[in-house]
């Protein structure tokens, strides 16, 4: 299968000057979007409020029930997903969240958290595989 899709971020004045902008698989692709879905906070893309995720919203909060934020979190990417993102089907989210020291100065805890999506690739019936980290909130505790 051809490279048929742009990496991101694009460079416009690349593409002006008619240089070859660098592309990925479709497989590549739809990760990108995956990643920019989870990356995104609901309202930051103006055109479009409905793309991203609620993972944003607790960024500084101490959660305490992790099972409800978890469950929130899964629902806001599988419907953000379905939305924005059609090349894939099927899609299942598991989250996985640990407390992890991080040494800057001092003693810090800060919460990863580890994405899995997985699906099906509606144009090749293909199984797909996505992980993503990320770290929330400086002074979160268990």
């Amino acid at each position: 299968m051809t490279s048929e899709y742009y990496i991101f971020p694009l460079k416009p004045a690349d593409l002006i000057q008619q240089k070859e902008h660098p592309r990925i698989s479709f497989q590549d692709s739809v990760s990108q979007m995956i990643h920019l879905i989870t990356l995104t906070h609901f309202g930051e893309y103006k055109p479009d409020d409905s793309l991203g995720c609620e993972i944003w919203d607790f960024d500084f909060d101490n959660i305490t029930n992790y099972q409800l934020f978890k469950e929130q979190i899964k629902t806001s990417l599988i419907k953000s997903i379905a939305k924005h993102e059609p090349r894939i089907s099927q899609v299942r989210v598991e989250i996985d969240i640990q407390q992890v020291e991080t040494r800057v100065n001092n003693k810090r805890t800060k919460t990863r958290i580890t994405l899995k999506i997985n699906g099906v690739l509606t144009r090749t019936n293909e199984l797909f595989s996505y992980t993503d980290n990320f770290f929330i909130g400086p002074l979160s505790y268990y």
